[in-house]
C-alpha cells in the first residue's frame, strides 16, 4: 500500500483507501488456495525484502467456478513487467484450480488496465455486468479438463520439489 499513489489505490480498490485497516490486511493475507489464492512479487530492497506488486483471486460463485481477480504494481515498479508475471501466474493457477470463470472489475477511465487485461486475454461481457455504471468487468471462461489438482495441491507439489532438489 505504501508503494501506490492515490490515483494507483482508486484503480486498486476503486475508491479512497488511506492505509490498510486489519481488516483489508487480514482480506489480503489470507489465502487458503482454494477459495482465495494470492500471490506477490519481492525486490530486495534497503529494508530488507519488499512487496512490489501483488494479485489475488477470490471465489465468488463456488456452483459455477466463477472468481475475482484484482491485481496492482507499487508506482516504482509499473511497466517493468511485474503486472505480467503475477498475471500469467494468477492466470495459470486459476485454471489448474478448476475456475470456470475469472473476471476483474476496472474503473472506465483506468484505459492502462483495460489494455492489459486484454493483453492476456480477457474481453469485456464474457462474464457478468457490474452494478455499477463506473466499472467494466473484463474477464474470461476456461475449458477445463475433468479434474484438476486445487492450486493448494500444486503449491504443496512445487515446494516439495524445491525441498527435495535442495536436499539431493
Amino acid at each position: 500500500m505504501r508503494g501506490l499513489r492515490g490515483a494507483s489505490r482508486r484503480n486498486r480498490f476503486h475508491g479512497v483507501v488511506n492505509g490498510v485497516s486489519p481488516s483489508l490486511l487480514h482480506r489480503l493475507v489470507s489465502a487458503d488456495g482454494e477459495r482465495h489464492a494470492a500471490w506477490v512479487a519481492c525486490v530486495w530492497g534497503i529494508n530488507g525484502e519488499e512487496i512490489v506488486g501483488e494479485a489475488v483471486w477470490y471465489v465468488v460463485d463456488p456452483d459455477r467456478g466463477m472468481a475475482e481477480l484484482a491485481i496492482s504494481v507499487s508506482d516504482a515498479w509499473q511497466g517493468q513487467g511485474v503486472a505480467d508475471a503475477l498475471m500469467r501466474t494468477l492466470l495459470q493457477a486459476a485454471r489448474e484450480s478448476g475456475l470456470r470463470e475469472l473476471y476483474g472489475d476496472v474503473l472506465n477511465a483506468n484505459t492502462r488496465m483495460l489494455a492489459f487485461m486484454r493483453r492476456h486475454g480477457m474481453q469485456p461481457g464474457v462474464c457478468e455486468s457490474p452494478q455499477d455504471a463506473g466499472l467494466m468487468r473484463v474477464g474470461c471462461l476456461f475449458q477445463m479438463p475433468q479434474q484438476l489438482p486445487s492450486a493448494r495441491d500444486t503449491v504443496r507439489r512445487r515446494w516439495l520439489a524445491r525441498v527435495t532438489s535442495f536436499w539431493s
